[in-house]
């Protein structure tokens, strides 16, 4: 059987088994133990009976079942690790700890006292809203980015309006901040340990089916909806709404029970917390790895660099010790020169041709020669024959 990091190996899981309760190891692998009892069944692994443990630590002799042999060796892959959960301890300071707690713990009439209706969002929501016309679903909409993201009908108007004040006063009750953004349409965002969590207050808006034949004035609001005629009336009850970081995954606190909405708004705040320490986490995760994204690429950059100096002084060196065996090789040829010359019975003395050459020839070498100074050539005048421009830089007006 195939057995590496993805796939069970069976042999060793029938070992662990056996040698540790199922719930125990099961959280090792992040399976429940039933989920974990279905690996074995799979692999035909043989699980201690009930009792077992029991009878184990009280000295008993219990017997360990034997792993029998597959007819068919096959793999069975293993679950895929589960995120790390944060911990608020990880992310938050001991302040920050005690404000949720003190916050869960708080009952609600401490906190959810009467909203300011005088709040300046609370008074231009309204006047915006006043204005505005209800859709088919009797909600009132507007495209005006100043007001409050409330959702409600015309009746609820008020008793939203209300709500929302209390909330808004629980959060900067808190030591927070809520204001209006315009980010692709309007958003109520409440600002937590410097994050954004946006929010919403909505209407409950009940859908009431009609007879297929109704008589019902068309001006009352009558839509077709999934073919059959249909009318919504506004319910009176409110729910928040909050979007996480994300923006896809929603979080929605309504009347639950004997606990009315209000009643959860300081839990409800408590969450807003967890939320923006996560975001602020997550966001403090994203700058060290971007710093260390810096870090990496400014280590990169020196890098190169000092490859490239390193690579440059051996391309010097190569072509400096290639110099220096060419002009030991003109050296060579020079004697070698003045050898065949005296063979030939010509004279090499000071003021013949040969003894001329001989000069020229080892100042050719001597400039090729990086060791020696060089000496000056009519060859270093060649820039001299290049053709001088008509118009140089600065010539044209």
């Amino acid at each position: 059987m195939q057995a590496d990091a993805e796939f069970w190996n069976r042999e060793e899981l029938y070992e662990e088994v056996w040698a540790t309760p199922m719930k125990l190891l099961a959280t090792k692998y992040g399976l429940s133990d039933v989920g974990l009892a279905k690996v074995c069944h799979r692999l035909a692994i043989p699980v201690p009976g009930r009792g077992y443990w029991e009878k184990k630590k009280a000295g008993h002799e219990v017997i360990k079942a034997p792993l029998l042999s597959l007819k068919e060796e096959f793999s069975v892959p293993k679950p895929m690790p589960r995120p790390e959960l944060i911990k608020l301890s990880d992310i938050a300071t001991e302040l920050e700890i005690n404000q949720i707690e003190r916050l869960v713990q708080t009952p609600h009439d401490e906190l959810v006292r009467r909203g300011c209706l005088s709040h300046p969002l609370i008074i231009e929501t309204r006047s915006i809203l006043k204005e505005a016309m209800p859709d088919d679903r009797k909600v009132l909409r507007t495209r005006n980015d100043l007001c409050l993201d409330i959702r409600v009908s015309k009746s609820g108007l008020e008793p939203g309006l209300r709500c929302m004040a209390k909330f808004i006063r629980v959060i900067e009750t808190a030591g927070f901040n809520v204001s209006v953004k315009n980010h692709w349409g309007r958003q109520t965002v409440a600002t937590i340990h410097g994050q954004q969590i946006r929010f919403a207050l909505l209407e409950k808006i009940d859908r009431i089916d009609l007879p297929l034949n109704t008589n019902e004035n068309r001006d009352d609001m009558i839509v077709i909806f999934r073919h059959r005629p249909v009318r919504f009336e506004p319910a009176g009850t409110f729910r928040i709404q909050a979007l996480e970081s994300c923006g896809r995954s929603r979080l929605e606190w309504a009347d639950k029970g004997t606990k009315t909405l209000e009643e959860q708004f300081p839990r409800i705040l408590a969450t807003f917390i967890r939320m923006a320490l996560k975001d602020r986490a997550k966001a403090e995760q994203r700058a060290a790895e971007e710093r260390e994204q810096q870090r990496e690429a400014e280590e990169r950059a020196r890098l190169e660099e000092a490859i490239k100096a390193q690579e440059a002084k051996v391309r010097t060196l190569k072509e400096e010790t290639a110099k220096w065996v060419e002009a030991g090789q003109i050296r060579s040829f020079i004697t070698a020169s003045r050898a065949a010359t005296i063979r030939q019975g010509q004279s090499v003395a000071p003021g013949s041709s040969f003894s001329e050459w001989e000069v020229w020839a080892h100042q050719q070498a001597d400039r090729l020669d990086p060791l020696q100074e060089s000496q000056p050539s009519i060859i270093d005048r060649k820039e001299e024959l290049e053709p001088t421009p008509l118009f140089g830089p600065g010539t044209w007006t």
